[in-house]
């Protein structure tokens, strides 16, 4: 990949740096005698979904702990060793041991337990390029190291396609061709979706996010899709250890409400696109909104809402806000998905960055080839 031809013009987005994008970030982390608890409450103080471990004694980082990590320990911890045999490693047969509660037992023990976003580093001068690379193949998240035994930033999908979005005057033809595509010509409408219905209880609920190695869930009744339950409301269950025995509406419920109290504003919102919305729009509401997947849904021609809306929707015209520069005027009956449609698909970061890099300019980079390393 080489910068564009002639005397100051911008470096295309895919050659920054790794450490430009984590400059300014205060690196969050947990000690690794720390309660899972403890971990917890400190991912809902900063609305994160992995923290790493530090180890004060060696002081080096010992791992990540992540909400597939809480979720896979709650499940091991609520089975029983008949249904896994006696032949399971000691860890996972300490976990089944129900003599103490969840939030006792400390966080370096369960550290990458799910096997699912393991401590993945690279150094500050990794390009951009070379993190997405490692993201189009599923991890979410890698440590930008300073050294050895510091880390300088965490870099994340999310903060990866924001930095894209924020400057695509730097994309080539191609990209903004992409941009302006549908969701549906572009092939990411995935139609082999996992639902839930509010009621399903919360343990069945952990055990298909685990299953299928997913981290959200869309809650549908008679079809129609009317909530969302993700590895985000999880980590309430380190506090909240009735809520286990809850269903799915009530953890949902019960996270938006904390959600709610910190941060001065309604979280029960429920986010889809159709499959005709262009990648920009979806770009445009994943920024927006803070999500990292949105759910694709196709409306019900059975279903006949009883609120009529005040203009018809073939009428209706709106704008997203990016909170970047970007202002995406929307057309809402083409673009926008509604509540009550039926869930047909869902667009994740690791999809679109996936046809970020297929159409990225320059030599490919190797597939095969991991650009993190992983301790």
């Amino acid at each position: 990949m080489s910068d564009r031809t002639g005397l100051g013009a911008p470096r295309h987005w895919l050659l920054t740096a790794a450490q430009d994008l984590v400059d300014t970030q205060k690196v969050v982390q947990v000690d690794s005698r720390a309660t899972i608890e403890e971990a917890c409450d400190a991912l809902i103080e900063h609305s994160i979904q992995s923290v790493p471990l530090y180890d004060a004694h060696s002081h080096s980082y010992v791992g990540m702990f992540d909400v597939h990590d809480l979720a896979a320990f709650i499940l091991a911890r609520r089975s029983t060793p008949a249904s896994h045999g006696e032949t399971g490693s000691p860890l996972s047969r300490r976990v089944r041991e129900p003599s103490e509660p969840v939030a006792n037992d400390l966080v370096g023990r369960i550290s990458d337990l799910s096997h699912l976003n393991p401590f993945y580093s690279v150094v500050p001068e990794t390009t951009v390029a070379q993190v997405a690379q490692v993201f189009a193949k599923g991890a979410h998240r890698v440590a930008v190291m300073q050294s050895d035994r510091e880390i300088r930033g965490i870099l994340s999908q999310a903060r990866v396609v924001r930095f894209f979005f924020e400057h695509s005057d730097t994309a080539t033809a191609i990209e903004h061709q992409l941009l302006d595509t549908s969701l549906e010509k572009l092939g990411l409408v995935t139609r082999d979706v996992v639902c839930v219905s509010p009621d399903t209880p919360v343990l069945k609920a952990l055990s298909l996010l685990e299953s299928h190695r997913v981290s959200s869930l869309p809650l549908v009744d008679n079809e129609q899709l009317v909530g969302s339950l993700s590895l985000s409301d999880v980590k309430h269950l380190a506090r909240n250890r009735q809520l286990t025995r809850a269903s799915c509406r009530e953890l949902v419920q019960a996270a938006r409400y904390v959600q709610g109290l910190r941060e001065g504003q309604d979280k029960a919102a429920v986010f889809s696109a159709r499959p005709q919305a262009s990648l920009r729009y979806v770009l445009a509401k994943l920024i927006a909104t803070g999500a990292h997947r949105i759910w694709i849904s196709e409306a019900v021609s059975s279903v006949t809402s009883s609120v009529e809306p005040s203009t018809p929707a073939s009428n209706r015209r709106a704008s997203v806000s990016s909170a970047s520069s970007q202002t995406v005027p929307v057309d809402l009956a083409k673009y926008a998905g509604e509540f009550g449609d039926r869930v047909c698909g869902v667009v994740s970061l690791t999809d679109i960055l996936r046809v970020l890099m297929d159409s990225a300019p320059g030599p490919r980079l190797d597939p095969d080839y991991n650009y993190a390393s992983m301790d």
